[in-house]
């Protein structure tokens, strides 16, 4: 965009945000691309999402967006990307951290304290990822993005080896259990 003197003009979040009001087809196309629904009862927010996504868009996007063909491609794009990681963290939220242990819950205290004590064994054989997962994920509860950020690895790395250890756990558990 130019100004008078044909000079460039910055593009701030505000004219992003006009420029949404004008394509709310796109808008409304990329939140369905995004697999959300109208009968959502966030659907609304998702939608107010797309339209600062589309700004942000606007306003990174490196040539001129009221001139170039391309960027309703890109602010699309761009939308169905930040929705998709939208819904992803809510899912992750909503999901219970140890779902898979919630039957063990209902466990007596005998059953419990055997619990405790095959976790300590299996740590005991562990290396210090698996320690650390046995200790502070499953244990005390924290999330793996905490762990991982506190001890400089990665969240796939421990999602992983949580995977491995919850599968021992659980073959050894049944094991226990006849």
């Amino acid at each position: 965009m130019k100004n008078e003197n044909n000079e460039p003009t910055a593009r701030n979040f505000t004219m992003g945000l006009q420029a949404a009001l004008r394509q709310q087809r796109l808008l409304h196309g990329a939140v369905k691309k995004a697999g959300i629904w109208r009968q959502n009862q966030d659907y609304d927010d998702f939608l107010q999402e797309a339209f600062l996504a589309f700004a942000q868009a606007y306003v990174n996007y490196p040539a001129d967006p009221e001139v170039d063909e391309c960027f309703l491609g890109y602010a699309y794009q761009h939308i169905v990307w930040r929705l998709t990681d939208l819904l992803r963290k809510q899912r992750y939220r909503q999901a219970a951290p140890l779902s898979d242990w919630e039957s063990w819950h209902h466990v007596s205290d005998d059953t419990e304290m055997e619990l405790m004590i095959t976790l300590q064994e299996l740590a005991y054989d562990r290396n210090s990822i698996d320690q650390l997962i046995i200790r502070d994920h499953f244990i005390k509860g924290q999330s793996l993005t905490t762990i991982a950020c506190k001890a400089q690895l990665s969240p796939r790395t421990l999602r992983k080896h949580r995977t491995q250890l919850r599968e021992q756990l659980a073959a050894i558990l049944d094991d226990t259990k006849h």
